[in-house]
């Protein structure tokens, strides 16, 4: 997929693992229905799929469920999804997401074309193409019957809880890492999981190092030299208009808090305390002099940070499927009718201070769209989401969560007080975003690869009809209720900055 500016607000398919396989997986396609809710609609479009059958001695499937990126077959020589299939003797498979890569119900992505870009219809097409490659139309039939598991992450790991909710006699397991569920108009607990990152992981001098650069822009920003100045530190495309709130915010956002949000997100061990040795170098004096430094090495914000909200605007009303930011225009669409997930700049618990409020989101509904797309269009979409799925309320059983304990993403998510027998959470201390679905053997820390096996050891049980064994300690193996309440003080203590 795409690297879009705006990193945070859309995901990008995981960077695939190095392949195990002995075998390349198999491109192919499946026509689903465009509207799977009125049987009058007989419309349909080609869903593209991966396919691998190197482990296939059962009938059972496993599918690497695919999100908002376009997919390909990396994720089916490797990975967690790859290693379940191999212990289970499954056919593995890997769905791409409607509207997105190569799977396009529509000739373009004009507004009236994403009626149909919807979650609950995303997760029918899952349920067709389950209900197909168990059917004998699929190689001679040899998965019917068989039992599926699901393996998603981020947004798809949203859905794969979500098919074992609407769709439980299709789903026998899921899995899901870092999957928020909860969805929520304005987010500002993602950057206060960033200041908590760098503070941990960095120091709380880099934190106040970052508040006083930004205290300091916001400052020099009010003058025309000021801005120039700015300007020319950040390289940005075009001098920034200091006067017009939208481009502010823009600058903010796109240069600056996502820049933050790509650090913290896709963090591997050192990036982060490399960035804030940056940030908190002594001898450079100026702060905001730290923070450009910082922010023009970083490969996302090159060759230029484009602060001009009318550009911004203009990019991302381009309707064609194959215009630069196709996705981050396909991604934003369903915040406005579905998500929300603003992640603003309204909380104090972060050192960006309030350079992009939520009127700034608000204001992109509109101006992507239409002006249709308003504040009430986005909370009665927001209230369906969460009437649909049910939010952070109810965890359907045999799903098995995993969280970063520094993964932005993790307040929208399950923590273990959502647990139960049936439904485990694992809280993996100072990892972030999509961790738990790459090989074992490749993890960074002893938690992460202790979760790792945990998973694959629970979801074995799920489809063996068998109740979850618990992650084991160093020392001992905890019993269920033991396990749950050692973890929950842990995570507590791990997430005492979001419940401040």
């Amino acid at each position: 997929m795409l690297i879009s500016p705006a990193v945070a607000l859309i995901d990008r398919e995981p960077s695939p693992p190095s392949s195990r396989s002995r075998v390349d997986p198999v491109e192919g396609w499946l026509p689903v229905r465009l509207n799977h809710f009125d049987a009058s609609n007989t419309d349909t479009f080609q869903m593209r799929f991966y396919y691998n059958n190197e482990f296939a001695t059962s009938n059972n499937i496993v599918i690497f469920v695919g999100g908002e990126w376009a997919i390909s077959p990396g994720w089916l020589t490797g990975g967690l999804a790859y290693e379940l299939a191999n212990a289970t003797g499954a056919g593995l498979f890997y769905t791409e997401h409607r509207y997105y890569g190569m799977t396009r119900p529509s000739n373009d992505t004009a507004v009236a074309e994403l009626r149909f870009l919807t979650v609950d219809q995303a997760l029918a097409d899952l349920a067709q193409f389950i209900q197909h490659v168990q059917s004998e139309q699929f190689d001679d039939g040899r998965f019917r019957g068989g039992k599926v598991s699901l393996v998603g992450c981020s947004y798809a790991g949203s859905m794969a809880t979500w098919m074992r909710l609407a769709y439980p006699h299709l789903v026998a397991a899921a899995f899901s890492d870092s999957g928020p569920l909860h969805a929520q108009e304005d987010f500002p607990e993602y950057l206060e999981v960033i200041a908590e990152a760098l503070r941990t992981q960095g120091s709380e001098e880099c934190v106040t190092s970052i508040a006083e650069a930004v205290e300091d822009m916001v400052q020099q920003l009010a003058t025309e030299s000021g801005a120039n100045t700015i300007s020319e530190m950040f390289n940005t495309c075009s001098p920034i208009n200091g006067s017009n709130p939208l481009d502010v915010a823009t600058f903010f956002w796109f240069g600056i808090t996502e820049t933050f949000a790509y650090l913290v997100q896709y963090a591997r061990p050192g990036d982060i305390p490399a960035a804030c040795e940056v940030l908190t170098n002594v001898n450079v004096t100026d702060p905001v002099r730290r923070l450009a430094n910082w922010i023009t090495a970083q490969s996302w914000t090159q060759p230029c940070i484009e602060s001009r909200y009318s550009e911004q605007v203009a990019a991302h009303t381009n309707t064609s499927y194959d215009a630069s930011d196709a996705n981050m225009r396909l991604w934003t669409y369903q915040t406005c009718v579905e998500y929300g997930w603003y992640q603003t700049t309204s909380s104090t618990r972060q050192p960006f201070l309030s350079t992009v409020p939520l009127q700034y989101f608000h204001q992109m509904c509109k101006d992507f769209f239409s002006t249709y797309f308003d504040e009430n269009l986005l909370r009665s979409g927001i209230q369906r989401t969460n009437l649909l799925f049910g939010g952070l309320s109810h965890l359907p059983d045999y799903v098995v969560s995993v969280a970063g304990g520094h993964d932005p993403w993790s307040p929208m998510g399950p923590n273990v007080t959502n647990a139960t027998p049936l439904a485990p959470v694992y809280v993996v201390p100072m990892v972030s975003h999509c961790r738990a679905i790459r090989p074992t053997g490749d993890s960074e820390t002893e938690e992460l690869e202790a979760t790792k096996q945990a998973v694959l050891r629970n979801m074995q049980e799920f489809l063996d009809g068998r109740l979850p064994t618990p992650i084991e300690s160093s020392a001992a193996t905890l019993t269920p209720i033991a396990f749950t309440l050692a973890i929950t003080i842990i995570t507590l203590c791990n997430w005492k900055f979001v419940l401040l």
